[in-house]
């Protein structure tokens, strides 16, 4: 799509956004209008293109999910509402209209994320608590993005400290990073000590819609925290003015730092960073964070580490978000140690989120795809395989070949991989998967070197992400 059509697209949507559903020819009226502001020489075809595209959006729709709360659950947004400036919910609202979200996605996150917020502590409260929820999603259906509605909406309520723990490797902390810079702080954290011409520094997202009161960051993109970086940048934090926000990795030596570098400072009588309203979100918190010590006494290093993170604080929540839920909701609820105190069972709310009605995934696969009659919508029956390679087969079988439909389905995976990769690019800086963070795939047999060496006749280069034949047999 070209760049004249997407800047009216997202001028079109966004004027939508807070206006009812338009008729077939009230849309197309709208978009002639922008276009004769932004694209003057938009054609009809490509006006009609846009309007297809919207329409198609406006089907999308995501429920609002269900909800456990515990006991002794106390309403305080509504009331606090009014006096609520939504600086960088409306920031982020923005951004999803823009990256192409449909209306009524951004509208039940707007919901739901309110539904997770009213049920965190309130930070205008000074007396202390302690609040602990899950939220349950699907795999790859949004649960980034509602945290990073969440976290905004957060902030935007009076929480001035935010910690986000995203997964135990690296390059999942870096992506959550490269995320939350976008939704939520506005610039590139991993360019922030550098400045463009002119002074301005590399705003990114939702800077671009307001670029004050940016909060700080102690992580980037290019770092975990670290005790020495983060006592440099605390005097950006100026009495917590702006929230402060961490993404770490789930390891513990991190969180030994984070956790030496709390007390270091409440040691040294700066007790105003544990006086604040604290927000942890656990990315993945069925992985890694739960207790798998067996008895009363036995703690897991990672586990106590968060258990100590939170006791730190006077006000605290703890979100744990994953798609996978059983281990945390067979957590011990009166487990209760002497040093680590309560464990991270979700006491308070569990919330389960809806996944959009264009979400692809099992139920799609393999029960609304397999009818009563006829053959499946998306599951193919592999028939070619048994005289190449049987599926029951010992672990030295020869492999002098692939099945054909194997190597038709790693070319179909390379061509939908990279073509992800370049539409994913809007701008002129394309991501060059191949060259910058390879992508793999693998065929899953137990049949050792044979079968790799089979594989190296496949039309497809291993350095390079282009078929060297332009078709797919």
């Amino acid at each position: 799509m070209s760049e004249a059509i997407e800047t009216v697209k997202n001028m079109v949507e966004m004027g939508l956004f807070n206006q009812p559903r338009k008729t077939e020819d009230e849309l197309r009226s709208m978009i002639r209008g922008g276009a004769t502001v932004v694209a003057p020489g938009l054609a009809e075809e490509e006006i009609e293109h846009i309007a297809r595209e919207i329409e198609h959006k406006q089907g999308i729709k995501a429920g609002l999910g269900a909800v456990v709360d515990g006991e002794d659950f106390e309403k305080w947004l509504d009331d606090a509402k009014p006096s609520i400036e939504p600086f960088y919910w409306k920031r982020y609202q923005k951004l999803l209209l823009q990256n192409g979200l449909p209306k009524d996605v951004v509208i039940s996150t707007d919901k739901v994320t309110d539904t997770i917020l009213s049920r965190l502590g309130n930070p205008d409260k000074h007396l202390p608590w302690d609040r602990r929820g899950m939220v349950v999603g699907h795999v790859q259906s949004g649960k980034t993005a509602n945290y990073t509605g969440l976290i905004c909406k957060a902030a935007d309520a009076g929480y001035r400290l935010i910690i986000v723990i995203a997964g135990i490797h690296n390059n999942l902390r870096n992506q959550t990073q490269a995320r939350i810079d976008e939704g939520f702080i506005g610039r590139d954290t991993g360019k922030s000590q550098e400045t463009k011409k002119g002074g301005a520094k590399h705003i990114i997202g939702v800077g671009h819609f307001d670029p004050n009161k940016t909060p700080v960051s102690l992580t980037n993109t290019l770092r975990d925290f670290n005790k020495a970086t983060a006592s440099t940048n605390t005097s950006e934090i100026d009495s917590y003015k702006v929230p402060v926000v961490l993404v770490m990795k789930k390891n513990h030596r991190t969180l030994a730092n984070l956790l030496d570098w709390l007390k270091d400072n409440s040691a040294r009588g700066d007790q105003e960073m544990i006086d604040q309203p604290m927000l942890l979100i656990d990315d993945e918190a069925d992985n890694a964070s739960i207790n798998t010590k067996y008895g009363k006494k036995l703690v897991t290093t990672i586990n106590g580490q968060i258990r100590d993170l939170l006791n730190m604080f006077h006000r605290s929540c703890y979100v744990g978000y994953t798609a996978t839920p059983f281990a945390n909701i067979f957590i011990d609820p009166d487990q209760d140690d002497e040093m680590y105190n309560e464990d991270l069972f979700p006491r308070d709310f569990i919330i389960g989120l809806d996944a959009p009605t264009n979400y692809f995934g099992p139920t799609k696969i393999f029960v609304d795809g397999l009818p009563e009659e006829g053959d499946p919508t998306w599951l193919r029956y592999i028939t070619d395989n048994e005289d190449i390679l049987p599926v029951k087969h010992k672990i030295d079988h020869e492999l002098d070949a692939l099945p054909r439909s194997l190597t038709r389905a790693l070319r179909t995976f390379l061509l939908a991989r990279n073509n992800q990769e370049y539409a994913r690019a809007k701008s002129g800086a394309l991501l060059d998967a191949c060259k910058r963070e390879p992508f793999h795939c693998c065929a899953g047999t137990s049949a050792k070197s044979s079968s790799r060496n089979a594989g190296a006749d496949s039309e497809f280069s291993s350095d390079q992400c282009e078929p060297r034949h332009g078709r797919i047999e």
